[in-house]
């Protein structure tokens, strides 16, 4: 994964990323719904995603920032990183004239991702060491099916609980995949 040799500052990294795409993001949504600026998690119109937006966009800009010019981040996650910071802006412009389907948007970025990875690397097996259960060998076009597969889901169950039209649900795929392929571009 990173080329970090000491177990402590590799968790001292992770922790940073986990943080800033995960941990503040989720945690300021929270604070959102807490001071009554939205009124539930939803976020069903498109006013009350645009203060989430602007704040995630601003922890990925500022994880990005952080992890471009460091040698134990390779370069193919800056780039990853990169492409979830111009899909979440994207979606921020797309969002004054469409209800973007955000779900989709991480898919697509996801699928890009995995086949990015899938073309990027000479071998198509990876070791995963998931400790006491043992190490697995696993080709990487499995996560490529599964990814476009739970791709797939996620779009139907936004249809199918009608949040979004056809037309969000693919332009959320487009996004994704289109700010992952232009990340890799601009850094490769």
């Amino acid at each position: 994964m990173f080329t970090i040799q000491n177990h402590v500052d590799k968790v001292i990294i992770l922790t940073l990323i986990t943080m800033l795409t995960v941990g503040f993001p989720l945690l300021s949504i929270f604070l959102i719904r807490f001071l009554g600026l939205n009124k539930d998690m939803n976020m069903t119109s498109k006013q009350e995603r645009i203060i989430p937006l602007i704040i995630t966009a601003m922890f990925y800009l500022w994880l990005y920032m952080n992890i471009r010019s460091n040698t134990y981040v390779p370069l193919l996650f800056s780039s990853f990183v990169l492409g979830a910071t111009f899909g979440i802006f994207i979606s921020f412009f797309i969002n004054n004239f469409s209800k973007i389907s955000l779900h989709t948007v991480g898919m697509g970025g996801l699928v890009a991702m995995i086949f990015i990875l899938y073309l990027s690397y000479g071998y198509s097996d990876f070791i995963i060491d998931l400790g006491f259960i043992g190490m697995y060998r696993i080709h990487l076009s499995l996560f490529l099916i599964l990814g476009i597969l739970f791709a797939g889901l996620v779009g139907m169950a936004r249809l199918y609980l009608t949040d979004h039209t056809n037309s969000d649900i693919y332009g959320g795929y487009l996004v994704g995949l289109a700010s992952q392929l232009i990340a890799y571009i601009i850094l490769f």
